[in-house]
């Protein structure tokens, strides 16, 4: 018996335990890039609802922070501007969105406000806006360059819709 008290094969095998839990953790596996876009975590956030001088606004982000995704009708021009936090690569790139029953893309660019913010716009009377309104607990919005945002369809994005109808 050793000082211990261990036999040299339970001495052997604790070695190899001890030295098993110091190897490096595994590597994880990628993201998956193809994951089905109703699979995609909700964006952390909640929506705002306000109303301005120029018509009505829905915000989607956390509180005290910029929003990572704007609804905003226009009611002069009674259109419907989507803005994504973030910046396209080149001049201009795509806004897709993905509903519950069917998909739309629209022409993006950078907004040239002071935040960066990638903007495409659509008439208020777009059939497609119904289909977001009425898609299932979520949207998904991909901007080129950007990642897949899993957004929540909330009434306050479907309220600037019916104001820019009004």
């Amino acid at each position: 018996m050793s000082l211990f008290g261990l036999n040299a094969v339970t001495a052997t095998t604790a070695i190899f335990v001890a030295l098993g839990a110091c190897s490096a953790a595994p590597t994880p596996a990628p993201a998956q890039t193809d994951a089905d876009w109703r699979d995609v975590p909700l964006a952390e956030g909640t929506w705002v609802y306000r109303q301005d001088d120029r018509g009505s606004v829905a915000l989607y982000g956390e509180p005290d922070s910029d929003a990572l995704f704007l609804v905003r009708c226009n009611a002069d021009d009674r259109r419907i501007y989507f803005s994504f936090e973030g910046s396209l690569p080149s001049d201009s790139g795509t806004m897709a969105f993905q509903a519950t029953h069917g998909e739309a893309s629209y022409t993006a660019q950078n907004s040239p406000g002071a935040q960066s913010y990638i903007v495409a716009a659509t008439d208020a009377s777009d059939d497609y806006l119904d289909t977001i309104a009425f898609s299932r607990g979520r949207i998904a919005v991909t901007v080129t360059g950007q990642t897949l945002a899993a957004i929540p369809n909330w009434p306050e994005m479907t309220r600037v819709f019916e104001d820019c109808r009004g």
